[in-house]
């Protein structure tokens, strides 16, 4: 299933919206598949890492997106760099 990050947006408007952004410090979204082909939103975020006196640092986190182009859960990993992103993504 090939999904394009401009069906993920029109599935879920409010979740791309500046308000949104700016409350989970989410800086930029892209989709993509891992090699069996699953769609998944991989953001770069600060997500509240500068909770109670912590600097501020960047993500990349990742969400499922099921076959109607919705965003679902969460994985639990958090990557460096997107080429880490890449690579886990072929290992599923």
């Amino acid at each position: 299933m090939s999904v394009t990050i401009q069906e993920v947006r029109a599935a879920q408007p409010e979740w791309f919206s500046r308000k949104n952004m700016r409350f989970f410090g989410d800086v930029s979204y892209k989709v993509l598949h891992s090699s069996s082909h699953k769609p998944y939103l991989v953001r770069l975020t600060a997500m509240w890492s500068d909770m109670f006196g912590q600097p501020k640092t960047y993500r990349y986190r990742v969400n499922e997106i099921d076959s109607g182009a919705k965003i679902g859960k969460l994985l639990d990993q958090q990557f460096r760099d997107i080429e880490a992103v890449k690579r886990y993504l072929r290992g599923l």
